[in-house]
């Protein structure tokens, strides 16, 4: 009996289609497994370009993404397009591991992925798979290596060693809108590559720097900055295998938003910053984010103060099957001995900061102007020209302006206070952000003669027309005050005028 050769383990033309819906959340995790390799590969330079330009009558995007890296040979290139071919399959020293990332993240946006590389600047060598020439059973293999010339592939990467991969007939990116997808896609890749962005490698887009986002906000980036590490970061040695005597550290930091400056902005800012709905935890293997969520929380339910802290829970590729990394590398399903180990502290901990933004915001309600003249002078603001100091950029994170809904700037907060001064001025203005304090002097004659209810809050007629009086004078300093000389004029006018009014009342 004729002894059976067998079967093919997968059928080409369904099995390439079954891939494409292999599960990225987003372009810009599917990407970053090409940003992987090319780190992969000691590249410090990665330029990524994404086209829109008409062809044979429809719209074609196209994506090409290029590196300084160490580049690859005839031989290995002939496998880089292969599912599961990896040269450092199932290693855990780096960012690569299961050989599945170029051609199953390229195919999932694209029809047609074209892989150029040179290891030297003399030898270009290049492949490319197509899904429909597989589909259509013109390709059951990844065809030889063909050369490029040399010319042609310096312009493309311009470098003499390194790597281009070129997605075509991205067919699940047509019906995006460009400038939305670029400037999502910017936000994301710096997030995801934020260490090795501050480590000084550099990717750009389009030509444009992509700059590290710190969702912590503790670091530098295009994010707004001013939290403060929560308690100092914990580390936790996990056992990697039974009996094996080898450890990994798993590391973990907190970080609290400061309620206090960033209450105010709009709800379009706060959005825009990442700071509402992106309650959780990063987490990030080695050196690279790859999933953001909810875990290790315990029986805590996400609340809306929970958007006002943020974790960082980092780990090397060695704990994969601890935090059950899956092979797209952008999500996690921690086991539960993992589990185990994290939650009791980072369930404690959140609870605690939970409550910390509940009492932040209590505190924040109740410093909200109460005198009449004060909400006045808020409401009409707007209308008038704003202080210089309070146009400024913000310094570490602090918003220089109030803001109100819609994202409408709202002008300044206005606080009315007393205090006891042996100067001669009557009141004194402090302009410190968004907010505009006015102090009166408790020993000038003018206190003391028109009873000046500074702890009062009524709606008396010539009371609010008195305070309204000094809220406006304070206000008209801060506002001429653009400099240092006018600033001692307007000092010194109303230090004068203080002077001249305890004349006229003595």
């Amino acid at each position: 009996m004729a002894q059976s050769t067998g079967s093919s383990l997968v059928v080409p033309s369904q099995f390439i289609q079954a891939m494409r819906d292999s599960g990225y959340k987003t372009l810009g995790s599917a990407i970053a497994e090409l940003i992987d390799n090319s780190f992969e590969a000691n590249a410090t330079k990665v330029a990524l370009t994404i086209t829109k330009a008409e062809a044979k009558q429809m719209l074609d995007s196209q994506l090409t993404i290029c590196d300084n890296g160490h580049g690859m040979d005839a031989a290995t290139i002939s496998h880089a397009l292969q599912f599961g071919w990896s040269s450092r399959f199932n290693q855990r020293d780096s960012f690569g591991r299961y050989g599945m990332g170029l051609p199953n993240a390229s195919l999932s946006h694209a029809r047609r992925v074209e892989v150029w590389s040179s290891t030297n600047g003399r030898a270009v060598h290049a492949a490319h798979l197509d899904v429909d020439e597989v589909i259509n059973e013109k390709r059951q293999s990844i065809q030889p290596p063909r050369q490029i010339p040399v010319p042609e592939f310096k312009k493309a990467c311009q470098s003499d060693h390194g790597t281009v991969v070129s997605w075509t007939k991205c067919d699940r990116l047509n019906d995006r809108r460009y400038e939305s997808l670029v400037r999502k896609l910017r936000s994301e890749l710096g997030c995801l590559f934020r260490y090795q962005l501050w480590a000084g490698k550099t990717i750009t887009l389009n030509g444009e720097p992509v700059a590290p986002i710190d969702p912590l906000f503790l670091r530098s980036g295009t994010n707004l900055r001013g939290t403060k590490p929560f308690g100092p970061e914990l580390t936790y040695p996990v056992t990697l295998a039974e009996n094996s005597g080898r450890t990994s550290t798993v590391t973990v930091k907190f970080s609290e938003l400061p309620v206090a400056d960033w209450h105010s902005l709009s709800n379009e800012e706060k959005n825009a910053y990442g700071i509402a709905k992106r309650s959780g935890i990063s987490v990030v293997r080695a050196g690279r984010e790859i999933d953001r969520g909810w875990f290790f929380m315990g029986q805590k339910r996400r609340e809306n103060y929970d958007d006002w802290w943020r974790c960082e829970v980092r780990f090397d590729a060695d704990l994969d099957e601890m935090f059950g990394v899956t092979h797209t590398k952008q999500e996690i399903r921690p086991t539960e001995k993992l589990i185990a180990i994290l939650t009791p502290d980072m369930e404690r901990i959140g609870r605690d900061l939970n409550a910390r933004a509940r009492k932040a915001f209590m505190s924040v309600k109740s410093d909200k102007a109460c005198r009449h003249s004060e909400k006045v002078a808020e409401r009409l603001d707007n209308l008038i020209e704003p202080p210089t100091e309070a146009i400024k950029a913000p310094c570490n994170g602090k918003p220089s302006r109030r803001r109100g809904g819609r994202g409408r700037v709202a002008g300044l907060e206005y606080r009315l206070d007393s205090k006891k001064s042996e100067k001669a001025w009557f009141f004194e203005p402090e302009l410190d952000g968004a907010r505009l304090t006015v102090a009166v002097n408790e020993r000038h004659p003018f206190f003391k003669r028109s009873h000046w209810g500074v702890e009062t809050n009524t709606n008396n007629g010539l009371q609010n027309i008195l305070e309204l009086l000094i809220l406006a004078a304070a206000r008209a300093e801060v506002t001429i005050g653009k400099d240092k000389t006018s600033k001692l004029r307007t000092q010194h006018f109303r230090e004068t005028w203080s002077n001249i009014l305890a004349t006229f009342l003595s």
